[in-house]
């Protein structure tokens, strides 16, 4: 199940929070046109947050797993943010 953020700085909020509470190692994937965080809920099932990339740029698509660079600015460089 993926839940949408309203803005990247709702996106950036839910992201301290899961961090906080340790229900997310905080990788941040960069689809392109999505930024994207996985988290598991109390009872332990997966889940996603996910918010439009005010950096994409169109037509360009990543692989899952693909850091964000907005989130990973040392981690390997994708096609786009």
């Amino acid at each position: 199940m993926a839940l949408e953020a309203a803005s990247i700085e709702a996106f950036d909020e839910i992201r301290n929070r899961l961090l906080a509470r340790g229900a997310s190692d905080g990788f941040m994937t960069g689809f392109g046109h999505i930024l994207s965080l996985f988290f598991r809920d109390p009872d332990g099932l997966e889940a996603e947050v996910c918010v439009a990339n005010p950096a994409a740029e169109p037509g360009m698509h990543n692989p899952p797993g693909t850091p964000a660079l907005r989130y990973h600015p040392a981690g390997n460089r994708p096609l786009s943010d």
